[in-house]
């Protein structure tokens, strides 16, 4: 797989236009579309900046091999446009994620061991970890998805995070690192 197409092919599965990721690099539409068509290629402070955009090595981006890992992509957000609470979160996911993305906002809790509940119910009563994790992490949490991808978006102090969740995922819970998250209603 040649640059241009895995750029395209990473641009894709964000659902990221080109006139987006053209915004997010700070170069123009035609830069993006000569990549993607190998008729030219990024320099070298823009492969770092594709990179630490999308989570990938320079190495990996500029090999040949065929295959493309699980997607994570963390972008900062316009400080200008974007106010970090409620209402500035959903303006954030509609504008990246409109229609046909399906979107549902996500209630995000710490997957804790069997013993550390125990513990936990014992010296200090019913659910004060739950508690205290949720003040621990007050960001929201979205899950979002369009033609079998899934992505787990956060968004925390000006950085939109994505994460390309298994297809098999499922659509009501799931778990992703250390973390259970449950659907609690669709957004758009």
């Amino acid at each position: 797989m040649t640059l241009g197409q895995k750029l395209k092919e990473i641009r894709k599965r964000f659902g990221l236009s080109q006139e987006s990721l053209a915004e997010i690099m700070n170069v123009s539409r035609q830069a993006i579309t000569k990549w993607e068509s190998d008729e030219g290629i990024p320099d070298v402070s823009n492969l770092q900046e594709l990179s630490k955009v999308f989570n990938l090595t320079v190495d990996y981006l500029l090999n040949n091999d065929n295959s493309l890992p699980a997607l994570s992509m963390e972008r900062e957000l316009d400080k200008d446009k974007y106010e970090m609470n409620q209402k500035g979160y959903i303006k954030v996911i509609k504008d990246n994620y409109a229609e046909p993305w399906e979107v549902y906002s996500l209630r995000r809790s710490k997957k804790h061991s069997k013993l550390a509940w125990i513990i936990s119910d014992f010296i200090v009563g019913a659910g004060p970890m739950e508690a205290l994790d949720q003040i621990d992490d007050m960001s929201p949490y979205f899950l979002v998805k369009k033609d079998g991808l899934k992505l787990l978006v956060n968004i925390q102090n000006y950085i939109l995070e994505v994460i390309e969740l298994p297809e098999n995922t499922n659509d009501k819970k799931f778990t992703y690192g250390k973390n259970k998250f449950s659907v609690l209603n669709r957004i758009s």
